[in-house]
Parts: C-alpha cells; structure tokens; sequence
C-alpha cells in the first residue's frame, strides 16, 4: 500500500509541503525562535527514548524538562561518530522503533568510518522541505522542471533508498519522468548522452563530475544539455572548477551542503556566492579542537542538530568533520532572511579517480568497503585509504581494530571481500591490491583528517584518457 494513502501521513506531508517554503519569510524573528525551540524539545523528547542518548543524558543529570529551547543545547551532551558506530543497529533507535517498517542508510566513509543510521518515509518526505525552499528561491517548480541526479546509488547509500522505497510512493503526486537517476560510476561520455536524451533543467551531482562533463561540452557533445542550474554537494566546489563549468554550460554552478545524517540539505549557496543554512531545520554549532564553542567568525569543525524527523536522531553530532565559519547576524544582500557561513563549508581534500575506460569516480563514489563490511556484520576495520598508484593500480589500506581482530569475520575475509568489490566496481585490467596497515596519518598542517581517497594521476594524464573516451 502507498504510504501516502494513509491520511496521517498525507495531511502532516500537505501541510509541510504549504508551510515549509514560506516559514523563513513568514516568521518575525522571535515566531521563528519559538518554532526553533518548539522543535528542539520535540526532538530531545524523542531522543530520550533511544538507548545511546537515555545513557548519555542521564550520565549528565538531564531530563527532557530541562530543555526549554535553542538556548539550553550547550546543556546536552555531544555525540561522535564514534558513538553511532559503537551503538549501531538496535541502540540507535527508540525502543519501541518499528525497524522493519524502516532502511539502514550508510555515510560514504570519507574519513575512514562508515556509520550507518536508520529513517523511515516520513522522514524522507519531511526532507523535501529544504529543496522546496531553494526551487523557490531558484523560481524552480519541483513539479515541472526536469531533475537530473547523478550521485552514489551503491547499496545501503541515501540515494539508492530515495530510489528504491520513497520516489515511488511518490508518483501520484510527482512525474517520476521528470527525474533522471544517474550513477555517477558509469563512463562520463555515457552520462553525458543520457544527458543529452533528457535535456534537464536542473543538474546535481559532484564537482569532479561536472569538470569532466564541461570538458566534454567543450569538446561538442551534449548539445541538448542545456540547464539552467547546476548544484554541487558531496565536495567542496572551487572557484576555478566553478568557472569552468559555468563557461561551458553557460549557467550558475552553485553548492548545497547535504550530508546523509542531516537527511537534507543543511544550507545552500544564493546567486550572491552566501551560504544560507536552513535554520528552521536545522541547528548549527561550531568547536575547536577541544570541543570548546567557538564564537561567530571563528572557524570550529560543525555541530549538527537536526530539528525533525524520526529513525536515528542527530543531536549535537559531531561526527561529520567538516570545518565552518558562522556569521553572527549577518545578513546576505539577496532576499533570503536564513543565518548565513561567513566563509564556505571546508570539506576535506578531494581526490577524483579516473579509469582508463574514462569513467570517474569522486572520493565520495570510491567507497565501497561498507557493503562488505555491513555484511560480515563486523566494525573491525577501524579506518581505511584508497590510494590510485597509477591510472590502473589501486591500494587499499586497512587499520585493524586490535581489540577486534580475533572477533568474528577474519582480516582475511575481509580483505578478500574488499578487493572483489573493487574488481567489480572498476573494470578488467586495473590491478587492485588490499594492504593492512598500523597507521593512516592525517594532514598535520591543517588538522584535518587523512582523505579516504588519493589519487597520484597526473592531471594532464586524465584528460588524454577522456579526450580518447
């Protein structure tokens, strides 16, 4: 049965659908607040109830009575990554949680650590509230406009649940014609005819993705990939790749910032190059390196709060790692009122991987231990690498949980599995090698974490492989 048959969730989906594009304009500023704090009690409520944040709350003397709204947060406690991971699957959500009406949505692992979290169609449908807020301001009908989505659509990845389990409950309401799902591992030239057949409106994917759609562009194919926006998320978009793109397809190239914890899109960039966070959705923090609040114009890794939804909560998590820079007050030039990043969203070093057959892979998309691990039902990969050597060599790298290693599946089998997957994901002829080591360094420079994905393909050897593809 169509879950949108059941009038609960129909008339809350018909309500949101109305409300959610117009709050931020129809709010005062202290209606908004009331709503944010409503949201946050609403939320921790429902939190309290699942076993990893009862313990975590009660440790630290909290009840849901002491959290009055936005203003009480810095009482809560925070929760890692680390903890989703240790807590997965049956800590992570209400004990009385209908798992089985429910999907397990898995993050790429970009820093090393998968973690898997659970939602459910309501929630899925309530994430429509963000994209409703930036089709408008974009003057986008999501009805009528022809979306193209070239993302991840790996098992156990948000795409490939949206795909599978949420778009078509949806046809009644939606044109599934109207959408074009496009694995982002498929050949470039062979996306790019897709492409072409569809002519879409709106184009989201990865930057890498676009740089070498451009590149082809430029060199006469995709006559009818004609767009009039492009979006970027899943990495950090720089401004020459910006310009690039822009010249070939001849319209704006902007980022949004989703991420699958949120469920959403946290902020988006306006026509102004401003960063707007959908505040309504979604609480923003900022710490240092010892989890001290940073102030507004300092730079701090993110704090995320999601305000809706049910499944996993996401209350002060901490676990995605990217680093960001809050305005305080500041207002963009564009008519949009939502809270702004002062500076964009630093993500962590991007790495493509390209093939000799032409097809490419962003960091994000070169992930595919998950499912192997996810199905040995075993953590005991406590971080991993992916190294391309040359344009048909590649090496994984592997970190053993010592106090794991004698526990359930063998390092053996482990490894056996990850190097058939990545066999299998890339083609005939690219060597792949799985290599256990002690440690994987992160950038002492910056702080930041070592990026799951290097490449050391030079770039000029990458388009001489695409020109020929």
């Amino acid at each position: 049965m169509n879950q949108l048959f059941n009038p609960v969730i129909s008339v809350s989906f018909l309500k949101n659908y109305i409300l959610d594009p117009k709050r931020m304009e129809r709010l005062s500023p202290k209606q908004l607040e009331r709503y944010r704090d409503k949201a946050l009690r609403r939320i921790i409520k429902y939190a309290y109830d699942v076993p990893l944040y009862h313990k975590k709350y009660k440790k630290a003397g909290i009840r849901p009575s002491d959290i009055r709204g936005i203003n009480d947060i810095k009482k809560i406690p925070f929760i890692s990554k680390q903890d989703l991971i240790d807590n997965f699957p049956d800590s992570i959500v209400p004990v009385n949680y209908n798992r089985a009406k429910s999907y397990v949505v898995c993050t790429g692992g970009t820093s090393g650590k998968p973690v898997s979290i659970y939602t459910d169609f309501p929630t899925m449908l309530r994430s429509i509230g963000p994209i409703l807020v930036q089709m408008q301001y974009f003057h986008l009908n999501l009805r009528k406009i022809r979306l193209a989505h070239i993302g991840n659509f790996n098992r156990y990845r948000i795409d490939s649940i949206v795909e599978q389990h949420f778009l078509p409950e949806l046809q009644h309401f939606y044109s599934l014609k109207n959408t074009l799902n496009i694995d982002v591992n498929e050949p470039v030239t062979s996306i790019m005819n897709r492409l072409n057949v569809f002519k879409p409106d709106l184009i989201i994917s990865y930057p890498a993705l676009f740089q070498y759609l451009a590149f082809l562009k430029r060199k006469g194919f995709g006559e009818n990939v004609q767009p009039t926006l492009l979006q970027v998320g899943g990495d950090i978009l720089d401004e020459y790749t910006r310009r690039y793109v822009q010249d070939a397809f001849g319209c704006p190239m902007l980022n949004i910032y989703p991420s699958v914890e949120a469920q959403a899109c946290i902020a988006f960039e306006c026509q102004e190059k401003r960063w707007h966070i959908h505040s309504d959705f979604f609480h923003v923090e900022a710490v240092d390196s010892e989890m001290n609040l940073v102030s507004p114009g300092e730079r701090g890794r993110i704090v995320l709060t999601r305000l809706w939804g049910r499944g996993t909560p996401i209350v002060r998590y901490t676990g995605m790692e990217d680093w960001v820079t809050l305005g305080d007050r500041d207002y963009c030039s564009c008519r949009l009122r939502n809270p702004i990043f002062k500076k964009p969203v630093e993500g962590r070093i991007k790495a493509n991987i390209v093939l000799p057959s032409g097809k490419v892979f962003p960091p994000g998309a070169f992930c595919f231990i998950e499912p192997v691990l996810h199905d040995l039902k075993t953590f005991k990969v406590k971080q991993y690498q992916v190294v391309q050597k040359k344009i048909d060599e590649i090496e994984i790298l592997l970190v053993i949980d010592e106090e794991l290693r004698h526990i359930g599946a063998s390092v053996d089998e482990i490894a056996e599995g990850v190097k058939k997957i990545y066999q299998e994901k890339t083609e005939p002829g690219v060597t792949v090698t799985v290599r256990e080591v002690e440690e994987i360094k992160g950038d002492p420079n910056s702080g930041k974490p070592a990026p799951i994905v290097v490449s050391n393909v030079k770039p000029e050897e990458v388009y001489k492989i695409l020109d020929k593809h």
